[in-house]
């Protein structure tokens, strides 16, 4: 974005995007990465200790949703949608990390796996952050509604 903006004419705008560009709001992707990689454990934790490892029919769609409705919790404590996504890039190395944790305790008896295919964060991450910027730009319409 910083080599986007020093190559036009419109210097206001030039400058508005030099300040986008240094917005990213660490301490809430922070925020997001510890919900979703402790959302990959639990999910792990839950296959190993209530499922048995045999994972039910609707996981994906309720890992689905769960990314959506975090998303959502996050966009109400304005985590922005860059934020919300990126931290849900945490989901699958928390559950790896599980899965490890697991192998090391157990033994042969734990998972091999997560459960869930390496492509299958990416989705999680776009549904985060379609819904923490849903939610943000929702409630950022209501504020400037009030004033």
């Amino acid at each position: 974005m910083q080599h986007e903006a020093d190559s036009v004419n419109d210097r206001r705008w030039a400058m508005e995007t030099q300040l986008a560009a240094g917005r990213f709001g660490w301490r809430a992707a922070g925020l997001a990465a510890a919900v979703f990689a402790a959302l990959g454990v639990g999910v792990v934790l839950l296959s190993q200790f209530v499922w048995h490892h045999d994972l039910p029919a609707g996981l994906w769609l309720g890992e689905m949703i769960g990314s959506g409705v975090v998303g959502a919790l996050l966009g109400l404590r304005r985590v922005g949608p860059l934020e919300a996504g990126a931290g849900a890039l945490a989901f699958l190395p928390g559950a790896w990390l599980a899965v490890l944790a697991l192998q090391a305790v157990l033994g042969d008896a734990a998972p091999r796996d997560p459960g869930m295919g390496d492509q299958g964060v990416t989705v999680l991450a776009v549904i985060a952050s379609c819904a923490a910027g849903s939610v943000w730009h929702l409630t950022a319409l209501r504020r400037s509604a009030a004033h």
